[in-house]
């Protein structure tokens, strides 16, 4: 037994282990290639200097020095130990990097719906029912219509001009079932008090989209833009759901500069990429179309295309925060609904929140940027909510923290962070500013519009207007607001510094909706 224990810890196999130790970190640091070369290099000629230094160091013919002896094998052991650490750190970080880059394809889950209390309990209980749809999603019910006659055999399908005939149809049994899309199933309160209580999903199935391709940039030498899209629904993030956060990032490597413009949901725009969809509507429900229609959409509306996308889930997002520790924001003096102190209680889980320097754990954070019925600019203060969290989180992403903390934060971000970057446009951006240590500064910018406006036609399906008689609110886009976003994108390409003034910032020609001056911030 002693033998064993003296071979296990003599100085040549521990000298062994650690090597072997260092050879892998050292393979497992080039593949992700996040670490410059002027790091990397001396890095790995330490690791190995230390441990052949212990190793010798550990050398006692005579048994002088036990002492010594004993810590330079300790410290051989404990470099090992590290070593191993690092590299399942790395292995994790770079599946990370993959699992949310490149894309994904999109799903849009269709919903075979019958009332509560009917017989029907599969989708075998249909065989020979009458189902109905509507006739504005055409593309979607035909070919969910293909997936049910695979499974039961031919069927006949009613298709109906408005989603109130639809309801109205179910509801007085004149269909045994319904074919709607998953993401139009919530609306349908509003036509029927209660409606999603009174029914039952018995079957689901899943449409793929093909990947959105990226219009692919030189990360770290030339401009680049990313839409990024945010919602607040649970579910895999490649499933279809309204978009609640609309920006566009305008990113200089060269400059160091970040230009965040945020865009209403409510903006009343033309939809684009939808098949069979003209005319306008809220911006939120190009979502429905996919990412691809929301970013069409997007860049129809200011004139400047987006190399990429970047898609959250802002429920899952916002557990990176307690991920991070915490998460510090200071809170402007908004106008509340009745008070004058700026102190507003949110509608989820009541927090009160004041005005000041605030530090949110992620429920109190969720709270803070979905509520929007405490303020007079509702909306508008939502989304500037949204882009203080995001700015705050960027922000301490950044700061040195954030390396005690990676394995929790790529864990948070796993299920609900995906773009169609490329795992190497990440590793780049990481090895770039690991290399410069630079800081960047980051404008921020919001649309502004008139949000009191009402409108009696929507161009997307979900037949909103006869809903409501009286027409739904909408944001009229500031044309004004509009084209100083497109210059501030334009010059931030042009490597010019972008620095937004509150006379940017506000819009004289907004009425009931003004926008107050963003809070701007560099990032070390």
């Amino acid at each position: 037994m002693k033998k064993l224990i003296k071979v296990l810890l003599s100085r040549r196999l521990l000298l062994i282990i650690t090597l072997i130790a260092a050879i892998v970190f050292t393979a497992v640091a080039f593949e992700l290639s996040i670490l410059p070369l002027k790091y990397f290099i001396p890095l790995i000629v330490i690791i190995f200097l230390l441990a052949f230094l212990f190793y010798r160091l550990a050398r006692d013919k005579n048994d002088r020095h036990p002492i010594k002896v004993a810590l330079m094998k300790l410290l051989n052991v404990l470099l090992a130990i590290v070593l191993i650490i690092a590299s399942l750190s790395l292995m994790k970080g770079s599946n990370f990097i993959s699992s949310i880059t490149g894309g994904n394809e999109e799903i849009i889950e269709m919903n075979v719906v019958v009332l509560k209390d009917s017989a029907y309990n599969s989708i075998d209980d249909l065989k020979g029912q009458p189902f109905g749809a509507h006739q504005g999603d055409a593309v979607n019910i035909n070919k969910t219509e293909t997936m049910i006659e695979d499974d039961i055999g031919e069927i006949v399908v009613t298709n109906y001009s408005t989603n109130n005939e639809l309801v109205a149809a179910l509801l007085d049994h004149e269909m045994s079932a319904i074919i709607v899309k998953a993401v139009d199933l919530e609306s349908f309160d509003s036509i029927e008090d209660k409606f999603n209580e009174k029914i039952r999903i018995i079957q689901k199935y899943e449409i793929k989209l093909p990947k959105v391709a990226a219009n692919s940039a030189k990360v770290t030498q030339e401009p680049f833009v990313v839409f990024i899209s945010g919602r607040d629904k649970e579910g895999p993030i490649n499933t279809f759901s309204l978009s609640d956060v609309n920006m566009i990032a305008a990113i200089h490597p060269q400059t160091k500069q970040v230009l965040l413009v945020s865009i209403p949901r409510d903006y009343y725009v033309d939809i684009k990429g939808i098949e069979g969809v003209e005319g306008q509507d809220k911006l939120t429900h190009s979502a429905k179309g996919g990412i691809d229609a929301t970013i069409q959409t997007v860049e129809n509306l200011v004139g400047v295309d987006m190399n990429y996308y970047a898609k959250f889930n802002f429920t899952s997002f916002m557990n990176v925060i307690d991920a991070l520790g915490g998460i510090e924001v200071t809170v402007p003096k908004y106008d509340v609904i009745g008070r004058d102190d700026g102190v507003f209680t949110t509608r989820l889980d009541k927090y009160t929140i004041k005005p000041g320097k605030q530090t949110f754990d992620a429920k109190h954070a969720l709270s803070f940027v979905r509520e929007r019925y405490a303020f007079v600019d509702g909306d508008e203060v939502r989304g500037k909510n949204q882009m203080l969290m995001l700015k705050a989180i960027i922000k301490k992403c950044c700061s040195p923290s954030i390396i005690t903390n990676m394995d929790s934060v790529f864990e948070s971000l796993s299920d609900s962070f995906e773009t169609n970057l490329s795992a190497d446009d990440i590793k780049s951006l990481i090895n770039m500013q690991i290399n410069d240590m630079a800081s960047w500064d980051v404008q921020s910018y919001r649309l502004t519009g008139d949000a009191s406006q009402r409108v009696f036609e929507l161009a997307t399906v979900g037949d909103v207007t006869s809903v409501n008689a009286n027409g739904v609110y909408v944001t009229q886009p500031d044309e004004q607001s509009v084209a100083q976003a497109r210059e501030y994108i334009q010059q931030v390409m042009n490597g010019e510094i972008v620095k937004v003034t509150e006379e940017s910032s506000d819009s004289d020609s907004t009425q009931n909706n003004t926008t107050s001056t963003e809070e701007n911030t560099t990032i070390e």
